[in-house]
This record gives C-alpha cells, sequence and structure tokens, in this order.
C-alpha cells in the first residue's frame, strides 16, 4: 500500500523545493487548520516547515523534510478487492492533500478516530497498532508525534 499511496497522491519533494500548501498552490485545506487564519499557509522559503511551525504554535525544532501527502489515510478512505486475495486497489478523498512536514500524515492518521457505528474501539485499536505502521513509517512520539497532538488538543480536536 505504501507505493500505492504515493503513486496515488503525488512524491517526496527536491531538496530545493521548500513549501508547506495545498493543491494548486493554496492554503492546506486540513481539516484541523480550518478557521484558523494563517495557520493554513501558504508557507514558502527555505524555512517553511519552522513558518507553520510558529504560526501553529507546534514545538517541533528538528529539520523536517516535507512530502506530498494524501492528509486524510483513514480506513474508510481505503478501497480493498474482496476477499480471499484482499488487496487495496484505491485510495480516495485527497481533499486535504499537499505538502506537509513528513511525520504530519502518520500524527494525523493516529490521532483521527472514526464513528463508532463505522469503526468499533477494537478496530480502531488494531487499524493504530497493527495496520498503520505497516503501510507508514512511525515518528518518534516525543520529538513529533506528542507536540502535534498538543497543537491539535489545542484547536479542539
Amino acid at each position: 500500500m505504501h507505493s500505492l499511496l504515493w503513486s496515488s497522491c503525488g512524491k517526496r519533494l527536491g531538496i530545493r523545493d521548500r513549501f508547506v500548501l495545498g493543491l494548486g498552490k493554496e492554503p492546506l485545506n486540513e481539516i484541523f487548520l480550518r478557521g484558523y487564519n494563517g495557520l493554513a499557509g501558504p508557507f514558502e522559503g527555505m524555512n517553511a516547515v519552522h513558518q507553520l511551525h510558529d504560526a501553529c504554535g507546534i514545538e517541533i525544532s528538528t529539520e523536517t523534510p516535507i512530502k506530498f501527502t494524501h492528509a486524510d489515510i483513514v480506513p474508510l478512505n481505503i478501497i480493498l478487492s474482496p476477499v480471499p486475495d484482499t488487496k487495496v486497489v484505491a485510495i480516495i478523498d485527497c481533499g486535504q492533500a499537499g505538502w506537509y512536514p513528513d511525520y504530519w500524515e502518520y500524527c494525523k492518521a493516529q490521532r483521527v478516530t472514526l464513528d463508532p457505528k463505522d469503526f468499533d474501539e477494537a478496530s480502531q485499536r488494531d487499524w493504530s497498532e497493527t495496520y498503520l505502521p505497516l503501510i507508514m513509517d512511525p515518528v518518534d512520539l516525543d520529538a513529533h508525534y506528542h507536540p502535534w497532538l498538543e497543537f491539535v488538543l489545542s484547536k479542539g480536536f
């Protein structure tokens, strides 16, 4: 699925490409940033990630690469083929896609929970603990996830 994710939604940026923005060079269409003027960018230049961190109050000081990402990888957006040889056939809903710090997709996929009538607590735990690490590289919890989560919680999510 990792390769499907990249072929479906985009690419990694080159070393000289430094921007954090949404499709069409618009501000990010990230649900956690909606309604907060100035937090969604666009941010451009060699310090684009630092601009985002400063705007959002995210305390991540490490140099962070940027990548084009789906930004809404949740089980309901992953279409599977029928059993017995289940395979990922599509990833849908790229409406929040854009160029983000490379930790963003994993942090968000860990945080977003689905409606319990669609995805019960045990299924959510399986997604987070078993399947998500198979399709995305986990991030350092102290360096990336906890500062990102603190920001998200401060916005009421």
